[in-house]
């Protein structure tokens, strides 16, 4: 077995309503390998968000441990998880998330200028992830100028700019047609195969599902199961075991 990246364990996250307490995480255990493309399912409420967002330094848990990388998430102030997420943690989302008033090179630009590059460093960097997502050709379009999935595209090449080593991506061909959503999931593909980056993906889509190595389902707080889609017979609208 690979090394992991990510290890959960006995994770709780609580939330407070009233004197009463309610439960997003309960007790998780999870453990991901590093270059390892997974996709987590789970019906709205059931924790999946939350669980993603303990992933993504986004969040700290109420009680249990979080390593990614060997770092300990819940022992870092909120200033080192913020340079954590950063250094290590790409996020593409569902809404892309772009600056409208900025080019495409300049969206790319701005977490690399974030962590301290030159302007001639980022500009370099940000065009560089832009040709690997085949937008190039589109560095000085604003967003607006953009289709949905070129959108997405610059999203994710904002998400690579620096050279994450997790990116978590959050129903990110959900607005996407059918051959754009193609694109996206080849793209993600890619980055887990070719340059091994894990890949942690929350979605329902059956194409992204059917090129993941494992898929994790979350219930009322819990890893409901956990299984390989190797094993699995995945197609459109449904997904059942061998």
């Amino acid at each position: 077995m690979a090394e992991p990246i990510v290890t959960v364990s006995g994770l709780d996250k609580c939330f407070k309503s009233g004197a009463e307490e309610v439960y997003a995480l309960r007790g998780i255990e999870l453990s991901i390998e590093r270059g390892e493309y997974l996709a987590i399912m789970g019906p709205s409420g059931s924790g999946k968000s939350t669980l993603f967002n303990m992933i993504g330094a986004l969040d700290r848990p109420t009680r249990g441990e979080i390593t990614v990388g060997g770092v300990s998430l819940p022992k870092l102030s909120s200033a080192e998880l913020s340079y954590f997420r950063g250094r290590h943690i790409g996020y593409v989302f569902q809404s892309y998330n772009l600056i409208p008033s900025l080019t495409a090179l300049e969206n790319v630009m701005l977490p690399i200028i974030f962590l301290g590059a030159t302007d001639e460093e980022a500009r370099r960097r940000a065009a560089e992830v832009l040709e690997y997502v085949e937008l190039g050709h589109r560095t000085d379009h604003t967003p607006g100028e953009l289709s949905g999935g070129q959108q997405q595209r610059v999203a994710i090449a904002r998400a690579l700019a620096n050279k994450p080593t997790i990116l978590l991506a959050d129903e990110p061909t959900a607005n996407l047609d059918l051959k754009t959503g193609e694109m996206i999931i080849g793209i993600f593909k890619k980055l887990s195969t070719d340059l091994g980056v894990t890949v942690i993906s929350a979605t329902h889509d059956h194409k992204m599902l059917a090129v993941s190595d494992r898929i994790v389902w979350i219930k009322a707080g819990q890893v409901d199961k956990i299984r390989k889609v190797s094993e699995m017979n995945i197609s459109t609208g449904s997904i059942g075991g061998h």
